[in-house]
């Protein structure tokens, strides 16, 4: 069984080739001669961090995400999205098998204080996969899983409420996130750090940036809880990603994700060799800048781009073949039958040669740059737009909307010196985009469709999840959680999808845990575990957000 299979190997299996001898300052030896002697409190550390780069999330995102959010035009109609629902599934259950292995090889060691950071920073870890994992499917497996080697009593674990999950895991990000301490008794795993390179403030910054994504996402729900993680955060004026420092060295301190500067020469291999090979897919290749999309970032249809005010149009996207900026319609109107990403992925396809390419498309350097670019969990923009949104409403703290318009500023700012800082950087780029002059973010910033207006309530929010929803361009699930959350994001008028606010269980699980699936979905096929509504969900007004029904935000599922 998976499950019992997981539980005997993954330790052993994420090890192979991370692993640290005495002094954490040489690599094991390859997984090929790993046994369970050589699992090291680096080793299952660093396997932590290295299960951040199975990317296998671009056949969902093309299938599912980015048509529900109107992000992306698409052309996967083959791939029904129920095929890839349980991949995320499937790599979380190792990682969580992997930490809690490792918390049993810290509490083991003499001087188990001194490893209190790597605790803490594998806890941070684990708590933004499992964040993701609770706004995918709700109700999982937790408290008692992967605990298959304590007997058959453990191979079917229970499914805890997603509810319960959230609180217990923003709890323990707080007790993380404050527990991380510069002091020097505490051991140094070295390399294997590879995440955020034993950097104690950009970890603090990781973790307080998870907790107000969170208090914020599920303020409807538990808004005692969550206005006090705001007021803590905010009104302690503790760490978050701010003024970001677009410099090489340092711009990933601020914008948290998988950096491949920052990661083992296997590791960034397994990274961007994935993400390399989604964009050669068809399927994902097939990807093309939406209408609805466009209509946020230009004024105009010119086809030469005259009416471009977004400066980020730039950077994540390009020409067609023909040379024209191109939106294809969100509703799959016109077919589209170029291969822009063909040819070895080196260089961009020459003007002409690909005539079948009549629509802009991802920027050939952005999908193909196996270099620098970053597999990105949160950013300093984010933040600055969840502080908008608080600002704006009263989250937490005083409501002030001189203050929601500096942050909602600050967020766009942020969000355009991130990519140009990007193409900067990245030594792939051949042709880098002209960096915007003042004028040019002026105009951005002044443009009706962007000016910030807090006097107007509703204006500024739909304004502050527009752009939110623009920001997590890459970063489809975030864009899902914001479309479901909020309501107010821009939709094509000719193209509404199928509201789906949750994945369907793996079909394993109906197998090999029948009855914990049975009392968790009642029993109902992957289609209808997505649209049927929960029974024991308390609901959370949306008027704040919108005229439309109450949502459930916190219960499984997310339910309009």
């Amino acid at each position: 069984m998976k499950r019992i299979i997981y539980s005997l190997l993954a330790g052993a299996m994420l090890l192979g080739g991370s692993g640290c001898r005495k002094n954490f300052e040489e690599l094991n030896q390859p997984y090929s001669d790993a046994d369970d002697s050589r699992v090291s409190i680096p080793g299952l550390y660093n396997g932590m961090v290295e299960s951040f780069t199975k990317y296998g999330d671009d056949a969902l995102n093309v299938s599912l995400l980015y048509p529900i959010t109107n992000q992306q035009a698409y052309q996967n109609t083959l791939a029904p999205y129920v095929n890839y629902a349980g991949g995320y599934w499937g790599l979380y259950y190792p990682l969580l098998q992997n930490y809690r292995k490792l918390l049993g090889l810290i509490d083991q060691q003499p001087n188990a204080a001194s490893f209190s950071n790597v605790r803490y920073m594998a806890t941070i870890l684990l708590a933004s996969r499992t964040l993701r994992m609770l706004d995918y499917y709700g109700d999982i497996p937790y408290s008692k899983a992967v605990s298959a080697s304590d007997g058959s009593a453990s191979f079917r674990p229970p499914y805890d409420k997603q509810a319960d999950i959230y609180k217990s895991v923003l709890a323990d990000l707080k007790t993380a996130t404050d527990g991380l301490t510069t002091d020097p008794g505490q051991t140094s795993i070295g390399a294997s750090e590879s995440f955020l390179q034993n950097d104690i403030t950009a970890w603090r910054k990781f973790g307080n940036a998870l907790r107000l994504r969170y208090a914020v996402r599920l303020f409807d729900k538990e808004s005692a809880l969550c206005a006090a993680i705001i007021t803590d955060i905010i009104g302690g004026n503790k760490p978050l990603p701010d003024n970001q420092n677009t410099e090489t060295a340092n711009i990933w301190k601020d914008n948290i994700g998988l950096w491949p500067d920052n990661f083992s020469n296997a590791g960034t291999f397994a990274a961007l060799d994935a993400k390399w090979n989604s964009y050669a897919e068809l399927s994902i290749s097939n990807m093309r800048m939406s209408s609805n999309v466009w209509q946020q970032m230009s004024s105009s249809n010119d086809s030469s781009g005259a009416g471009i005010f977004d400066p980020r149009t730039y950077v994540w996207f390009m020409t067609s073949n023909r040379d024209k900026w191109a939106p294809q319609p969100q509703d799959g109107s016109q077919p589209e039958g170029g291969r822009p990403y063909e040819g070895g992925m080196t260089v961009r396809r020459a003007i002409g040669t690909d005539i079948a390419n009549k629509f802009s498309c991802v920027n050939f350097y952005l999908a193909a740059d196996r270099d620098y670019y970053p597999l990105l969990i949160i950013t300093e923009a984010d933040v600055h737009l969840l502080k908008a949104e608080i600002y704006q409403r009263g989250m937490g703290v005083a409501k002030d909307i001189a203050k929601a318009k500096t942050e909602y500023e600050a967020g766009l700012r942020a969000s355009v010196d991130f990519w140009y800082a990007y193409t900067k950087n990245s030594s792939f780029w051949g042709s880098k985009p002209a960096l915007p002059t003042g004028a040019q973010m002026t105009a951005f910033l002044t443009n009706p469709k962007v000016a910030y207006n807090g006097a107007n309530h509703a204006d500024a929010l739909r304004k502050i999840a527009t752009q939110a929803w623009l920001a997590t361009m890459f970063q489809p699930w975030e864009a899902w959680a914001i479309v479901r959350r909020t309501g107010l994001t821009p939709k094509d008028p000719n193209y509404s999808p199928s509201v789906v606010n949750k994945l369907p269980y793996p079909d394993d699980e109906n197998i090999n845990n029948h009855d914990n699936w049975q009392a968790a979905t009642g029993g109902a096929s992957p289609g209808q575990q997505v649209l049927q509504k929960s029974t024991g969900c308390l609901r959370a007004s949306r008027s704040v957000w919108s005229t439309k029904e109450a949502a459930c935000i916190c219960g499984r599922p997310f339910l309009t």
